[in-house]
């Protein structure tokens, strides 16, 4: 495998695109996961995740970088999975 830098960028993302990871459920082998299955992932565990209005509101709120929240929306569009960063 090449360093992942010379790899290019595919500018138009598909559901059926294919990207790596581990697997922590399965001592952590390398697996391929589709980005359909992913964003499902990310709309179920969204319901559940708390909500703040932006990225320092999330770390007053005493979430960690890297853990994710929702950001409140701003009444004409839905709210959106974010990072801690």
């Amino acid at each position: 495998m090449a360093i992942i830098s010379t790899y290019p960028i595919d500018g138009q993302v598909n559901l059926t695109d294919i990207v790596i990871g581990s697997d922590e459920q399965d001592a952590y082998k390398t697996k391929n996961y589709t980005v359909e299955s992913l964003l499902q992932m990310l709309s179920v565990v969204s319901v559940n995740l708390p909500v703040f209005a932006d990225n320092a509101a999330a770390v007053a709120g005493f979430l960690q970088v890297g853990q994710l929240y929702r950001n409140a929306g701003d009444g004409t569009s839905s709210s959106v999975v974010c990072v801690v960063y």
